[in-house]
């Protein structure tokens, strides 16, 4: 299992190291079809007889009773000394199977529901059933193909909701954030870019540096129509300004007023719709604004208790992208290696080679968890841009004509290794700048003392 452990980490080897040494003949296998309301579950032996035919109960008190009461007979009836139960990863509902099982000495392996329709294929089969799916779970696990034995608990999985809450949060925000541009096209188009003639050619300019700026969103909310602003006029912009703190600069007052007077909208009474769209949307992209603020702060509280504080040590690297990580990457006694982790994300690069050439690397496989590769990308980015200890690095792949989505994910990798070695070791970033100072990095990333 040597290979395993190397590409896979030490996950994949869990069934075949809880099953060396033991009587073949005295395992049992327990596969479990999960859906939301009705679970199935049947149990074999090693070699695929059928202990018991399938058999359906419900995730409850009573359900689960019965489903450990048919186990416990059939281990008995077989004198069975291990009992492996499969289950396959569907949605949330396998959540709570996993807990009870393993709280009741069951030794649990989830399954990724993509290896049993590698199974499906294998046996040329295109026909689905829960009784089928049942044998390809229990092959799958016999095929040491399970990518878990454990779900993450404690503060990982608290973050892991969290950071996740956040990332659909900015999604919604997102889309708000398009609806509400699309509607103020209809209200006053030219409130987004004025359109001009330079050296015959056609340049947009934008008013706002901040088009989601404090200036900006308040006249969105109050002067959205480029009539209210020419009434206002320069003098009553300058008094707005100062009354709200919106520092509006007298260039930005120019542009906006050529703007309203080149604009060609609509009258105001003919755009009630409009406005009552735009005050909506405005009001939905503030809620979630304060939604995402809240989910941050929450977040900061439950990280700086973990030993993820040590990955705010690296410049470049924020609060929330920090926390996405570590949580994402989950236990790390489970890898020997941070190559692993890299696979585990899916930003390996896939090789391609035959015959006696080298080969080559080619696209990232993107097969592995998904929000830990995103959170792999925007940590690259953000290397990219803010770490000067890794510019070094970051210089060579540009030199190599590497392209910046590349160039991302090479330093994302990057950061991957110094994390797993950083948490690994318990020890901070290190680097040779005499002015670098973590326990400042650290601070200014945080919005509360770290003692609280």
């Amino acid at each position: 299992m040597r290979l395993l452990n190397g590409k896979q980490g030490l996950r994949r080897s869990q069934f075949a190291k809880e099953l060396r040494g033991t009587d073949l003949e005295k395992v049992l296998l327990v596969p479990i079809d999960v859906s939301k309301v009705l679970q199935k579950a049947m149990i074999l032996n090693y070699f695929g007889d059928v202990i018991h035919i399938p058999f359906s109960f419900m995730v409850s008190q009573t359900g689960m009773q019965l489903l450990i009461k048919e186990i416990e007979e059939a281990k008995q009836t077989c004198q069975a000394e291990q009992v492996f139960v499969g289950i396959e990863a569907t949605g949330h509902y396998y959540e709570d199977i996993v807990r009870i099982l393993t709280d009741a000495g069951y030794s649990v392996h989830i399954i990724n529901p993509s290896s049993t329709h590698e199974e499906r294929k294998q046996h040329l089969t295109y026909t689905k059933t829960d009784d089928i799916d049942l044998y390809l779970i229990a092959e799958a696990l016999v095929g040491n193909k399970a990518t878990n034995s454990k779900l993450p608990s404690g503060m990982y999985k608290e973050l892991q909701n969290l950071t996740r809450a956040r990332r659909s949060e900015i999604n919604k925000r997102s889309r708000i954030k398009m609806e509400i541009r699309v509607v103020h096209d209809h209200i006053w188009r030219e409130y987004q870019g004025i359109s001009v003639l330079v050296d015959k050619k056609v340049k947009t300019k934008t008013i706002f540096s901040d088009f989601w700026g404090k200036a900006s969103l308040h006249l969105l909310t109050h002067y959205p129509h480029a009539s209210q602003i020419l009434e206002l006029g320069e003098d009553g912009l300058q008094e707005l300004s100062k009354k709200h703190n919106l520092k509006i600069r007298k260039t930005t007052m120019d542009k906006l007023l050529f703007a309203a007077n080149e604009s060609v909208s609509k009258p105001l009474d003919q755009l009630s719709s409009e406005l009552f769209l735009l005050k909506k949307k405005l009001k939905a992209y503030e809620w979630a604004t304060q939604t995402i603020k809240e989910y941050e702060e929450e977040i900061e509280r439950i990280f700086v208790q973990t030993d993820g504080i040590f990955l705010l040590t690296v410049p470049g690297i924020g609060l929330v992208t920090a926390a996405e990580i570590y949580c994402e990457m989950g236990d790390l006694s489970h890898y020997t290696n941070a190559g692993q982790l890299i696979k585990k994300a899916g930003t390996n690069p896939v090789i391609k080679q035959s015959g006696p050439g080298g080969g080559y690397f080619g696209r990232i496989s993107k097969q592995g968890n998904a929000n830990l590769r995103r959170a792999i990308y925007t940590a690259g980015r953000c290397l990219a841009r803010h770490n000067e200890a890794l510019k070094p690095f970051c210089i060579r792949l540009k030199e190599k004509g590497k392209k910046a989505g590349k160039i991302n994910i090479a330093m994302g990798n990057k950061f991957i290794k110094i994390a797993f070695a950083m948490l690994k070791n318990q020890k901070p970033f290190e680097w040779d700048d005499p002015e670098f100072k973590y326990e400042q990095e650290i601070s200014k990333k945080l919005t509360l003392p770290l003692a609280a």
